[in-house]
Formats: C-alpha cells, structure tokens, sequence
C-alpha cells in the first residue's frame, strides 16, 4: 500500500509539473527600469518623449509621449502621419528565440494611460510592420475613449470596446501572435484588461523570412490639439502564462494627475 501511494503521488506532482511551462522566461522588456530610453530600438520623433515617475504602470518609471500638430512632427512632411511613437523590432540574432518568420509565435504585453481624452479622430495606438516590405498588418485604434483592433488589410475593424481606452487608468494589451503568410494559419489573440477579445485567423507577415517591428504611442492626422499618452510594462516572453498573469493586480490602476 505504501509503494502504491507513493506512486500515486509522485504522479499527481508529475502531472501539476507539466502544466508549468518549463523554464519561463522574459525575453525583452520596455519597462524603462534603465532610467533611459534604451531598451528601446531606434524611435520615432523622440522630441515627444521623456521619462515620468508621477504616473507609472510598474516600477519607477514609465515613458510618457507628447505630441503636437507642429511640423516637426510630420513624418517626412505626410500631414496623415502626425506621431511620436516607440519603436521595438527583433534583430535577426533573435531566430529561434522569439523569431517572427513563418509558423513561429510572439507572447506581446503592454500598458498604457492616458491623462485626458483623445480626440474623436482616429489615432493608431499600436501596431506591427514588416522590415522588409514596410506594411502594416494589423493594429490597435483609438477613437475617442473607443479601443479598437483591426487586420490592416480590411476595411472594418474587428472589434470595439467602448471604454477600452478611457483616460485615468491604466489599460493592459495582451497578444499571442501565430505569425504566417497563409491567411488561414497566421491568427491574432488578443486580451484587455485580462478580458480575452478572441482569436481571429488573417495573414500576420507579408513575407515569409520577415522580421517583425512594433511602434507604440500616437499616430493620427494633423490636429492642432496637444495629445499625451504613457507607456509602460512591455514584455516579450515565451509563453502564454508568464504573459497573462505577470502584473495582472495592476489592471486598472489609478494615477494622481495634478
């Protein structure tokens, strides 16, 4: 009886084992921990940046984007592309750890907060793009405090929330990405605030050995209104777990805004 109880429980703990992912890690953080901005590759107007510790989702610190209508911050003069954003790509030295070619799969966090309202207009919050062919394909929007998720391709979006992007509290994007060329195989799953959003199955990568980037902030048309966004938390890991759970209690945080 004893041997056979034994067994038993060695088999009950082997069987709670295999349900943790072994050896889980981060393989990227843009939590500016550093004090600075290097955790982050190459960004876009960088003028708009700086680093806050009165309103941060984790931690010390947390980026913080402002932006104006001023012609500095036009993108090669385009009046559509009025951004200010940070920028994360994978390096090809990333291959097998995270890489972005065909049928391999990204673990994506990240957090954001805005002071006040964004205009009714639409603004690109987030999105993912190809280092060889410059195209988009898929993103996140902000009208108003409407939040939104879109395959860039397609002319309708493929979800709302209606105060998914409401201003004085932290908000939480999640995403497993399953990265092909194939329309039926490339899939997109999404949470909010812990809320899961669904899977939706269209091409994620225009090109098969494509190394995938993501920018981060605001991207609208010019207005000639002042907009500001904070970021924080972003992770890469290599499951889905350590994604969805890491930082779970700080959903919904609050800041002190003056």
């Amino acid at each position: 009886m004893k041997n056979r109880l034994s067994a038993s429980t060695a088999a009950l703990i082997l069987a709670f084992a295999t349900n943790i992912p072994a050896q889980a890690k981060i393989l990227w953080q843009g939590d500016f921990e550093t004090g600075d901005m290097s955790q982050w590759s190459t960004p876009i107007h960088p003028a708009g940046h700086s680093l806050v510790k009165d309103c941060v989702f984790d931690g010390s610190y947390a980026g913080k984007i402002t932006l104006s209508g001023d012609e500095s911050f036009l993108w090669r003069g385009n009046k559509d592309l009025n951004r200010s954003e940070f920028h994360h790509r994978y390096t090809a030295g990333e291959d097998g750890e995270g890489s972005t070619h065909e049928a391999s799969d990204t673990f994506f966090a990240f957090s954001f907060y805005l002071p006040q309202q964004l205009s009714e207009h639409k603004h690109e919050l987030g999105y993912w793009e190809s280092d060889k062919t410059w195209q988009q394909m898929f993103r996140f929007n902000i009208h108003g405090s409407e939040l939104s998720f879109q395959e860039t391709a397609a002319k309708n979006v493929l979800w709302k929330l209606p105060n998914g992007a409401a201003p004085g509290q932290w908000h939480r994007i999640a995403l497993q990405i399953h990265w092909s060329t194939d329309a039926t195989k490339g899939a997109v799953e999404v949470w909010v605030n812990g809320k899961h959003m669904g899977k939706h199955n269209f091409q994620t990568l225009p090109v098969k050995d494509a190394l995938m980037f993501t920018q981060i902030g605001i991207l609208r048309s010019q207005e000639n209104t002042r907009e500001t966004i904070y970021v924080d938390g972003a992770l890469r890991t290599d499951n889905l777990t350590e994604l969805l759970e890491r930082n779970r209690h700080l959903m919904g945080k609050t800041c002190d805004q003056p």
